[in-house]
């Protein structure tokens, strides 16, 4: 029986750690709601050059390849596709930065936020806007499709989502007080 070169075992080890980190920071741009984040960060292309390797290894190292970790990179890729497609990855990104954009709020409600672009929590907010009854509507920096003009922002409806009649379209209630809306 012949030993396994070390590179080979290498490469099946490094190739699902590279495919785990990528899709960390995929899932993490995925928060912004709409698929522009591909484009903000070299996603694609650090997916593109993944798949690469991967192939390579897999043609390569064709008699001493482990299957488990052969298996493990596609698994992990599809499992960030279906939940950056989703948008699950918006509403963990909205659960984690709930308790920020609630201060964010009610700084806009006091007049005490100021103007401009803005992090908060895992979002870059921008347009900050009081609605009536103490609501407040802004829009999320990078946010939209690729090809159109769409544009997601978020919504602090204190008093139900009938509150949002100066909003374009409330696309989907996030959880709480707060909505997710869309304008073309």
């Amino acid at each position: 029986m012949r030993a396994v070169p070390w590179t080979v075992r290498a490469v099946w080890i490094v190739v699902p750690v590279a495919t785990t980190l990528l899709s960390m920071v995929t899932m993490t741009a995925a928060a912004t709601p709409g698929v522009r984040w591909m484009l903000r960060e070299p996603i694609a292309l650090g997916w593109l050059l993944l798949f690469c390797t991967w192939l390579t290894a897999v043609v390569v190292t064709k008699r001493h390849r482990p299957v488990f970790t052969v298996a493990l990179a596609p698994v992990i890729a599809l499992v960030t596709l279906v939940a950056a497609v989703s948008g699950a990855c918006t509403w963990v990104g909205f659960t984690l930065s709930e308790a920020a954009l609630n201060d964010y709020a009610h700084a806009v409600v006091a007049g005490t936020a100021g103007e401009g672009q803005k992090r908060v929590g895992l979002f870059t907010v921008t347009s900050p806007q009081r609605l009536k009854g103490d609501g407040v509507s802004f829009a999320i920096a990078g946010s939209g499709s690729l090809l159109s003009l769409e544009r997601y922002g978020m919504a602090y409806l204190p008093k139900g989502a009938d509150d949002g009649g100066e909003l374009d379209e409330l696309d989907r209630h996030l959880g709480g007080d707060w909505y997710l809306w869309m304008t073309d």
